[in-house]
């Protein structure tokens, strides 16, 4: 089954690259803003293969929905002692444009934060302000809903330090498989399991997907690095034993630090 999906995937990226359009202009412009923009703090990284400790960023998308899917949120921003200044610029419309339909989208790496922050957003005959408080534990945002700005996420937890996410999915006939590993994991290092209480929203996938049974994610800490990373060798034994061949089985892991194993890469 998984190896199904990565198929389609494939076959879908191609077929969207040469149904779609892409019409090319001699450069990039900025045309006024013209929807409400919605937005979320949240703890993340620099790109999807980066492995360090998580950032704050300031996530921005669009009501409207545009003709090309590649349209950005042009801003221009400065970040105080508490304050947070963010001054929204535009549509930008770059060179290129990949004609499936979308929205604008822009992201803010704000560094490392602590404590309560004013954020200002302002623009075109609005200036909206927001408080955030970072805990510990949590990203609270407080303010409400504007006709020009909309917080999509008011309580998240940040990422525990020193945990994982693990997902599990397998056929219905083996789902045993997904408690199985787990067992097999806590006889090789000392793991923890923890909930998530339901106060914010968790920033850890919450199932797996794409398989006929999906378990619902689990969440451990363990003890260091080192721990951690014998968990690719004990995730490819299990693999050998249990399933070689996928067999519509996947298991994943990603810690705190976006370091991240997968069964069917072993």
């Amino acid at each position: 089954m998984r190896k199904v999906i990565r198929n389609l995937i494939l076959i879908l990226n191609f077929l969207f690259f040469t149904s779609c359009d892409i019409l090319e202009s001699d450069s990039s412009s900025l045309s006024p803003l013209d929807s409400k923009i919605d937005f979320k703090v949240i703890e993340s990284y620099d790109n999807y293969e980066t492995i360090s400790t998580p950032k704050f960023f300031m996530e921005l998308i669009s009501e409207k929905i545009y003709g090309c899917c590649n349209y950005g949120i042009a801003t221009d921003y400065k970040i105080g002692d508490k304050t947070i200044d963010i001054n929204i610029l535009g549509i930008d419309k770059p060179g290129v444009c990949l004609t499936a339909l979308g929205p604008a989208n822009g992201r803010i790496k704000l560094g490392e934060l602590s404590g309560v922050y004013e954020i200002t957003i302002k623009g075109e005959g609005f200036v909206n302000k927001y408080n955030l408080l970072i805990s510990d534990s949590l990203i609270i945002l407080d303010g409400k809903e504007t006709p020009h700005t909309k917080p999509l996420i008011y309580f998240l937890y940040r990422y525990p330090k020193n945990s994982f996410a693990y997902l599990c999915g397998t056929t219905l006939s083996d789902t045993s498989i997904c408690g199985g590993f787990i067992d097999t994991l806590k006889s090789v290092i000392d793991i923890t399991e923890f909930y998530f209480s339901d106060i914010a929203e968790i920033p850890y996938p919450s199932s797996s997907q794409g398989h006929y049974y999906d378990a619902k994610a689990r969440y451990f800490y363990y003890k260091t690095e080192e721990e951690f990373d014998k968990i690719q060798e004990v995730m490819k034994s299990y693999k050998q034993t249990y399933f070689p061949n996928d067999n519509g089985v996947g298991l994943s892991i990603v810690n705190w630090i976006n370091k991240k194993f997968y069964s069917w890469l072993l």
